[in-house]
């Protein structure tokens, strides 16, 4: 079975392969682009979407209790970038369920290299750091993109999903800066989208 599958802040979603079936809002395990987090179904997939993971199983009591604690990790992390300085607001921070690697979410209003931060970051918490350049996002009048990191940049389009992508690989100035009523559009679409699934979703502010 290949169902659509919600998953992440930004609630991305993408055609996931399951063992078995499952019902819309069953939270399960995934392993995608990004790597192993939670996610919730949706419906089943259109048969010629391409199939971007799998899901490995139904949501456990200790995957909830592996969340939590990244979700502590990552503010530790989000507070060490928010410490160095960068001309960047940190918005959010996304750790894989396994612990693996982090996604940091940034807004640069300023030309800076980010990477020497991401090698610290991830040197100092033992896990990869990424960044989700919120200035790159697709919005709801870009032709192409899917929102997931390093997608639909100028350097690489989505052959780049799951790079790392953004400041973690040069600039952050890299490629057009969004304008404040473009980004506007962008979070606006995504609030849609989400309560459309009525599904609990994190709020971004």
């Amino acid at each position: 079975m290949i169902h659509l599958v919600q998953y992440g802040r930004l609630a991305f979603v993408g055609a996931y392969e399951a063992s078995c079936d499952f019902e819309r809002g069953d939270r399960v395990v995934i392993r995608g682009p990004r790597g192993i987090e939670l996610g919730s179904v949706l419906i089943p997939a259109p048969s010629k979407m391409p199939v971007e993971g799998e899901v490995l199983r139904a949501v456990s009591f200790e995957d909830f209790a592996n969340a939590e604690r990244n979700e502590a990790l990552g503010q530790r992390i989000l507070k060490a970038a928010e410490e160095a300085g960068l001309p960047m607001s940190f918005i959010d921070i996304e750790v894989s369920l396994d612990g693996g690697s982090a996604v940091l979410h940034g807004l640069p209003w300023g030309d800076c290299d980010a990477s020497p931060l991401f090698a610290d970051l991830s040197d100092q918490f033992g896990l990869a750091v990424r960044l989700l350049d919120l200035s790159q996002a697709p919005t709801v009048q870009d032709p192409v993109g899917c929102g997931k990191p390093g997608c639909g940049s100028e350097s690489g389009g989505c052959t780049s999903c799951g790079s790392g992508g953004g400041c973690s690989t040069g600039s952050c100035s890299k490629g057009a800066v969004k304008s404040p009523e473009q980004l506007t559009s962008y979070f606006s679409d995504l609030r849609h989208q989400m309560e459309a699934a009525r599904l609990p979703r994190t709020p971004l502010v």
